[in-house]
């Protein structure tokens, strides 16, 4: 009995995961950037939790939270545009014993991507889901996203009028 007691402490002890066991590249998200902080959230959450590398898979869309799979030590899939949950949806499915988290930002998700996240919802499939929100898409300077709070100075061009394509200027009066 005694030696059964050892193998199961033994096993549990190597089955053990460590900070670094989930670091990959190193990010190349602006300084300050709050990308950084969910990043070293996200490795030192899988750490406690003790979740397994090889049975970790992040799935992301497009934008700088999206970066977030390449610098982790799991497996990672980079999706279209707001489309990253039915991508990931697809592998719950296909292996239910995997821990699918999905990485998205306020654009990929609240935009483009919004209807997928309702479905997502819908089919209360088990995934871990980091909205990165930061009322902007960063990765193209600063536009107004879904999320913008009403009056927050933005690079954004103005609207154009339907119809109107000759000669068009963003900063046209």
């Amino acid at each position: 009995m005694g030696s059964a007691l050892n193998q199961c402490i033994i096993r549990i002890h190597e089955e053990h995961h460590a900070l670094e066991d989930y670091q990959g590249g190193v990010p190349r998200w602006c300084n300050g950037c709050g990308d950084n902080a969910i990043l070293a959230a996200m490795q030192r959450l899988c750490s406690e939790e003790n979740l397994a590398p090889e049975n970790t898979v992040f799935v992301s869309g497009i934008g700088c939270s999206s970066r977030l799979p390449h610098y982790r030590k799991t497996y990672g899939f980079h999706s279209l545009h707001g489309r990253a949950f039915p991508v990931a949806e697809g592998i719950k499915m296909a292996r239910p014993d995997l821990n699918v988290f999905v990485s998205t930002g306020d654009g990929d998700c609240c935009s483009i991507g919004a209807a997928h996240w309702i479905h997502a919802i819908r089919y209360n499939m088990n995934l871990t889901v980091i909205l990165h929100d930061n009322h902007v898409y960063g990765l193209t300077k600063k536009q107004a996203s879904p999320t913008s709070p009403r009056g927050l100075k933005t690079y954004s061009p103005e609207p154009v009028p339907l119809g109107k394509t000759e000669g068009f200027n963003a900063k046209e009066t």
